[in-house]
């Protein structure tokens, strides 16, 4: 039953970041996995709880990421620049339609996952600013408390479609410049240089 779950979990999400939440069916799930509808619903009640179990999941693995970039980062600009890769490239490989959808159709969902999201961004933020400043590579002057919540107040808008019509540009553009002028505003010289080596070994993009 958990590899079930699990099959289940990974061909929803394949499915949904691709084609949207609300024009994929149960039935469209249950051939892509090729087994009855009626083995899916032996995992989950309805689609909502499928939605749920998606975004829990997806959750999971961003947060393990931003942990995995810290640990292996060189300084406090090099995970920056890790993090704002994995969200420009994530996002760029999942439909407009998603967002909107999940916003729309099950904002309850939306905004337990975005409140998870920001809690966990905000500390891992406010972490970032003081390994940076400890590095001599940010200002001294920052107060990392208050960036990082205005960092993440910030984020909430990047990824809210009555903002950010998805039709008119691309959340994986946003978020690319949103990175940048983060990380402008944090950095001191010393800090600026380092950014400008960073990215002629790899863009942020």
């Amino acid at each position: 039953m958990e590899k079930l779950k699990e099959k289940l979990i990974e061909t929803a999400d394949q499915l949904y970041m691709r084609l949207g939440i609300k024009s994929v069916s149960m039935d469209d799930i249950a051939r892509e996995m090729g087994v009855s509808k009626k083995t899916i619903y032996q995992v989950v009640g309805n689609k909502e709880q499928l939605v749920q179990l998606v975004m829990e999941c997806d959750t999971a693995e961003d947060m393990e990421t931003l942990k995995r970039n810290q640990l292996q980062s060189k300084d406090a600009i090099d995970e920056f620049l890790k993090n704002s890769r994995y969200f420009i490239r994530n996002m760029r490989e999942i439909s407009p339609a998603t967002m909107h959808d999940l916003q729309k159709y099950y904002p309850s969902i939306w905004h337990v996952n975005m409140r998870q999201h920001q809690q966990y961004f905000r500390q891992q933020i406010e972490d970032n600013i003081e390994r940076g400043m400890e590095e001599g590579l940010y200002r001294p002057d920052l107060v990392p408390d208050i960036i990082a919540t205005l960092y993440v107040s910030t984020v909430s808008t990047v990824v809210d479609t009555s903002i950010f019509p998805a039709n008119e540009r691309s959340i994986s553009d946003i978020i690319f410049h949103h990175s940048q002028y983060h990380l402008n505003g944090v950095v001191n010289q010393f800090g600026r240089d380092r950014v400008e080596a960073y990215l002629k070994q790899e863009s942020l993009d």
